[in-house]
């Protein structure tokens, strides 16, 4: 009986090993796997967002010095990570948070100030470079330009307050220095005009990007996108650790709402995937035109046998009947349409479609058209020929003509 007992244990052991290896194996292969555990949603709330704010090129940093509070300003970090501060010069910020970044400051500072007290607020937010995957219309990279936070008024009040206030005996004779001289209010006054003619001041709302955003741009949601296991991937600050921190979000509230306290705002280095799901939902992107997580249109090219051809705008999910539908009845004579466009990896497709107006929509034959597209309706056989014996007789026919011309005159 036990060595029955042993028999089944160790193949159930086996079995469990093969099984564990399998997962291992699919994890590894998922590109969005991340070793770190998995987080709630609470991790990446808007309360706690700026906390572990990477500073990098392109911020715009106002430092608050205090007790020499004349010394406060905007200071914008260079290509090179940095920020010219007095007295310490190029100072590197890159990679740091603003929490870790004061305490730098504070601990540099402490040979020129009696127990210096420095508070760091972003002003101006960097370019953010983020990648969305999975199931989105197109996939890829894209660029959001950077803005000024709401609060930046209140910054520029506080610095203009701050040039009138006098210095005290206590300032070393190092900063007495660079206070008198023009440095500050040159690099203040010139980081002012940049904010005034680059950015809406106090729409911080409006330029603030969100996850909805990043799906818009991307051409919105298909009709097999889940939204209720949205992965945001986004990296943890090197003072606590480096690496990547994951949040799973559910957006559903988003294609009924309007709005999701998930839809989280998203910051430079930010990935975003939407997987697949078991059983397409077609109502959904009907809903995400709506709400606004889709666009309304399409922009498509159409050339070629068409009465009028040009640049067009398509419903989102329009098809090749209604490309056709706008430009125009083909000519007679026509061949086949010929689609190009570009696919997800970045090359090129050509395809030769049979083209039936009768066609299903979303068929083979009457395919769905993307942005960017680009379709030629080519010529026929029959047509090619014709265009040839046409040449051919252009020259006879005025031959002829000018010969009755002149028996005529």
């Amino acid at each position: 009986m036990s060595g029955r007992f042993y028999k089944y244990l160790s193949i159930l052991f086996f079995c469990s090993a093969l099984f564990r290896l399998e997962v291992a194996k699919s994890e590894i292969n998922d590109p969005f796997f991340i070793s770190e555990k998995q987080i709630s949603t609470s991790y990446l709330d808007s309360k706690n967002e700026l906390e572990d704010y990477i500073i990098g090129a392109g911020d715009g940093l106002f430092i608050e010095f205090y007790p020499a509070l004349e010394l406060s300003g905007l200071f914008t970090v260079n290509e090179e990570g940095e920020v010219y501060l007095p007295r310490l010069n190029e100072v590197n910020v890159s990679g740091l948070t603003t929490s870790e970044l004061e305490k730098l400051l504070e601990e540099n500072y402490a040979e020129f100030l009696i127990t210096p007290t420095v508070k760091i607020k972003i002003a101006v937010f960097k370019e953010s470079k983020v990648i969305v995957t999975g199931e989105v219309r197109y996939p890829g990279s894209y660029l959001f330009p950077s803005y000024i936070s709401a609060s930046a008024p209140n910054f520029l009040n506080a610095e203009k307050e701050s040039q009138n206030i006098d210095i005290e005996s206590k300032y070393s004779e190092d900063l007495r220095k660079f206070k008198n001289s023009n440095r500050l209010r040159k690099n203040y006054f010139q980081n002012e005009n940049i904010l005034n003619d680059q950015y809406t001041v106090g729409k911080d709302s409006r330029n603030t990007k969100n996850i909805s955003d990043v799906i818009r741009k991307a051409g919105g949601i298909t009709s097999s996108s889940d939204l209720s296991r949205v992965k945001v991937i986004r990296r943890i600050p090197l003072g606590k650790g480096g690496g990547k921190k994951v949040a799973v979000l559910n957006l559903n509230e988003f294609l009924s709402d309007h709005a999701s306290d998930n839809n989280l705002r998203i910051f430079d280095g930010d990935r975003i995937f939407i997987p697949s799901l078991k059983n397409k939902n077609v109502e959904q992107v009907a809903k995400s035109v709506v709400t606004g997580l889709s666009p309304r249109f399409v922009e498509v090219n159409v050339y070629g046998r068409v009465q009028n051809p040009g640049t067009f705008k398509l419903p989102l999910e329009g098809t090749l009947s209604d490309a056709i539908d706008i430009t125009g009845p083909i000519k007679p004579l026509s061949g086949k349409v010929v689609l190009i466009r570009y696919k997800s990896d970045g090359s090129i497709q050509k395809e030769k479609i049979s083209y039936s107006a009768k066609a299903p929509r979303g068929s083979k034959r009457n395919p769905f058209i993307k942005e960017g597209d680009l379709i030629t309706v080519t010529n026929s056989v029959l047509g090619k020929t014709s265009g040839v014996i046409q040449e051919i007789t252009a020259p006879l026919q005025g031959i002829y003509f000018t010969k009755e011309l002149i028996d005529n005159f």
